[in-house]
């Protein structure tokens, strides 16, 4: 009678069931889960809104006017004031990059030991599938006195300002 052979049958069936039962662990502890449709126009709008804030900040003086930090070193510091100059600027830039979209602007920085978030370009109330891109710039005192803003900057001290863009589709 020949052992070999039962032994072999033995252990190739030992071999199938740690097999079976690696993949049923294997699909049992792992969630597949597949992007909803929603969950990708999210992706997308968010991405545009960050590609936005990024080209504003690094595009050359040649193809626009002013940059990101221009215009956020030459804001008067009030909200939702749109006829500022620098503000004016970039809600012209923005709404040639974003068109179709609304968009909110705000600013956030560090006064005193106190984190400050104020309005400074308002066109409504978002809807609930918004998404908020941010980029932060940094400011110096010449940076403020070139654009003529409001901000008030030591000579030897540098302002970070995180700009964030609210954007959200009709």
């Amino acid at each position: 009678m020949d052992d070999k052979a039962q032994l072999h049958t033995l252990e190739g069936v030992g071999a199938a069931v740690l097999i079976t039962m690696t993949l049923v662990i294997i699909t049992q502890s792992a969630t597949v889960m597949t992007p909803q449709h929603e969950m990708m126009l999210d992706v997308q709008l968010e991405q545009m809104a960050y590609d936005a804030l990024t080209l504003l900040d690094t595009a050359p003086s040649s193809v626009i006017s002013t940059n990101l930090t221009e215009c956020v070193a030459g804001w008067d510091m009030n909200e939702s004031n749109i006829q500022n100059k620098g503000l004016r600027s970039l809600g012209k830039q923005l709404s040639l990059l974003l068109p179709g979209f609304l968009y909110n602007v705000d600013l956030a920085y560090v006064q005193n030991d106190t984190l400050i978030t104020k309005n400074a370009i308002v066109n409504g109330d978002p809807t609930e599938d918004a998404v908020v891109a941010s980029k932060t710039v940094m400011l110096t005192n010449l940076s403020v006195a070139a654009a003529h803003g409001a901000w008030t900057i030591a000579s030897d001290e540098i302002k970070i300002v995180e700009v964030r863009l609210t954007l959200w589709q009709v």
